[in-house]
């Protein structure tokens, strides 16, 4: 408890710093809160079943200081919790997962026919995978799948995470919807056979266009170990990483319409050959039907288990590889409020990725893989409005399959929610 009340402090603080240096700016932002209530059943010594509940909390906060209209800084931080309903909490104190996410510093110059944003940054900056990028330099209507929800930041899943310490530049054409960038970053990975962490030094360009019926964003890049492999030379590069990662959008929110994203990330090569690991593929293919108020988006899906950090940062996932029907309404009248209702559906297998299904050795790896431990079956029930200044939203989950799993305590699940613009 004294961990979560010092971190907490150290926030107030820096907000309240933060205020008083930037009084005479303008500052806009956008915060979220969430409650997960879940389950377990758990055998104690006289093998008796009880049942555990969990409470969790999650949060995340991003803002921006424009100190002018050329320059500018921006933050994101998110907490989730361990479960607050756990009795050594008052005496021991909980375990909080805190992430800085993003600290960075914008210069916004002018061109005859461009506008150029240079940036240095540290932690996640503008990934790829989330529709950050798109939302910032042609400010569109967020466009990612509702299976990617979170309320632990404002990118959900990622396809390659651009994280580190490093410097950007974006260049926004005046007079044609195009943005392209340049990234160059460092960071830590475990890319070395004993799966110990090196410095990477990482070399990005990016592209996206935003027109009525058609949105991109692709970027691509390579990664080169920083590490000492032999006396003789300072650096010696015998292995470099390749990634890259695209969001297509043919359509807009108002037609029919499909979303795809592929990714792949830390694929090996070298003078000799080209490795690619099944666990580092994205692939995800949304087709959406809109019918004026009503909505059916039907997902195919290989997220892995790398691209996000665990199952309670996207509430309507529940595997690696699997199929999602999202069905909603808008605008929904109940008394003097509007609701968006909606019922989701999702079948999924965890620890399993898309090549598996092509077996692997014959069909002994995919029979090891696609088993009932594995396999997911789920249905999520939701429901959102406006509320004050912001958006509240319901999540009510049954995992049927926990109970072919002996453990009913795990088939129901519950979240609430809250995010606002500040």
């Amino acid at each position: 408890m004294n961990k979560i009340c010092k971190k907490t402090s150290i926030i107030i603080l820096v907000l309240s710093i933060s205020s008083f240096l930037f009084s005479n700016s303008f500052f806009s932002g956008m915060t979220g809160v969430n409650l997960n209530y879940s389950g377990s059943t758990e055998t104690n010594e006289d093998n008796i079943e009880t049942y555990n509940p969990d409470l969790k909390l999650q949060a995340f906060f991003a803002g921006q200081f424009n100190f002018s209209d050329k320059l500018w800084a921006r933050t994101e931080f998110s907490i989730n919790t361990a479960d607050f309903l756990d009795e050594n909490i008052f005496n021991n104190g909980t375990s909080t997962n805190f992430r800085i996410e993003e600290i960075s510093l914008v210069i916004k110059g002018e061109l005859l026919s461009a506008t150029n944003y240079f940036s240095t940054f540290i932690g996640t900056y503008e990934q790829i995978g989330s529709d950050i990028f798109l939302q910032k330099y042609f400010g569109i209507e967020p466009i990612a799948s509702k299976l990617t929800t979170s309320y632990l930041g404002l990118s959900g899943s990622n396809i390659h995470k651009q994280s580190g310490f490093g410097i950007g530049d974006v260049l926004l054409l005046k007079n044609t919807p195009m943005a392209f960038g340049l990234y160059s970053y460092i960071n830590s990975d475990s890319l070395n056979k004993d799966n110990s962490n090196i410095f990477v030094f990482n070399a990005d360009l990016r592209f996206a266009t935003s027109l009525q019926y058609f949105t991109l964003d692709i970027l691509g890049g390579i990664g080169i170990p920083l590490e000492n492999t032999t006396d003789d030379y300072l650096i010696a590069v015998q292995t470099a990483y390749w990634h890259a990662g695209t969001n297509i959008l043919i359509g807009n929110n108002y037609t029919q319409s499909v979303f795809l994203q592929l990714g792949i990330f830390n694929a090996a090569f070298d003078k000799t050959e080209f490795n690619l690991l099944k666990e580092t593929l994205y692939f995800l293919l949304e087709p959406r039907f809109n019918f004026k108020n009503c909505n059916l988006d039907i997902t195919l899906y290989n997220i892995p288990n790398k691209n996000y950090n665990n199952s309670s940062d996207l509430p309507f996932l529940d595997g690696s590889l699997g199929g999602n029907i999202n069905l909603y309404v808008d605008s929904v009248k109940l008394g003097s409020s509007f609701f968006t209702l909606g019922l989701n559906t999702n079948i999924s297998y965890s620890n399993a990725d898309i090549l598996s299904c092509l077996g692997e050795n014959g069909t002994e790896y995919t029979q090891e893989t696609f088993t009932e431990q594995n396999f997911n079956i789920s249905l999520a029930a939701y429901a959102s409005t406006q509320f004050l200044s912001g958006e509240l939203s319901c999540i009510i989950k049954m995992n049927f399959m926990e109970l072919s799993r002996n453990n009913p305590g795990k088939v129901f699940s519950a979240d609430i929610g809250y995010k606002t613009k500040i």
